[in-house]
């Protein structure tokens, strides 16, 4: 092949990365980097002396490239969901991607709870954090009813944060199931996944601005009362 034919080739890598580098899909990034490395392996190995140590780094950086779309690809498999989890789902965690999700569950525990049992006690911390998709949970603070949670409700939340003593009683009124996360699993879970961090904040904040809504409105019902 003629040397100077293959200044093309440069020319035509050179055009390669730069379409990567405008792109925001990483597969298609990865992708063009591939090509790129590709197409400057002809330049380096029709030089009078073959250019063996750039031939070499080329491949390399396909290699990586490649595991990494490899990866990439294995993550945007379709997930299947169970009924439950894709009731759990659809009830709270739009916001994550489904495979994000799936990671979620594994730290935690699906439990299926009897009428009676408690997933807060009055005067002791909260020791996971739990969301019912069937069920009704009773509030009770000493002994009077303050409402019901319905299924979808996050439950543990704020005592999670603050490490407070639930100032509350939280009852199922008849069977459930629900979902429980410990607090040490889950707080290993976002220390391991920082990037899933700032998604679950933005649910816990509009959790804890629906729970003061939530309270705004038991003392207004109090105040006319």
């Amino acid at each position: 092949m003629n040397v100077h034919a293959t200044n093309y080739l440069v020319h035509f890598s050179n055009v390669l990365m730069l379409v990567s580098y405008s792109v925001r899909d990483i597969l298609w990034l990865r992708w063009f980097a591939v090509a790129a490395a590709l197409t400057n392996i002809p330049y380096f190995l029709a030089q009078p002396e073959t250019l063996w140590p750039p031939v070499v780094w080329a491949l390399v950086f396909t290699t990586i490239n490649l595991y990494q779309i490899t990866r990439i690809y294995l993550e945007r498999r379709p997930v299947a969901l169970s009924e439950d989890e894709q009731k759990l789902y659809d009830m709270v965690f739009r916001s994550l991607r489904p495979r994000e999700f799936v990671s979620l569950t594994l730290v935690g525990e699906w439990k299926t709870a009897a009428a009676g049992d408690r997933v807060l006690t009055e005067g002791k911390p909260a020791s996971s954090v739990c969301i019912a998709i069937s069920g009704t949970v009773q509030v009770r603070k000493q002994g009077r009813d303050l409402g019901a949670l319905e299924p979808g409700y996050v439950i543990g939340t704020a005592l999670a944060l603050t490490g407070d003593p639930s100032p509350v009683d939280a009852t199922f009124t008849s069977t459930a199931r629900y979902m429980c996360w410990p607090l040490q699993s889950i707080r290993s879970f976002l220390d391991r996944r920082p990037d899933l961090r700032v998604t679950l904040q933005g649910l816990v904040n509009r959790e804890l601005a629906g729970k003061l809504e939530r309270v705004l409105s038991m003392l207004a019902g109090d105040t006319r009362a």
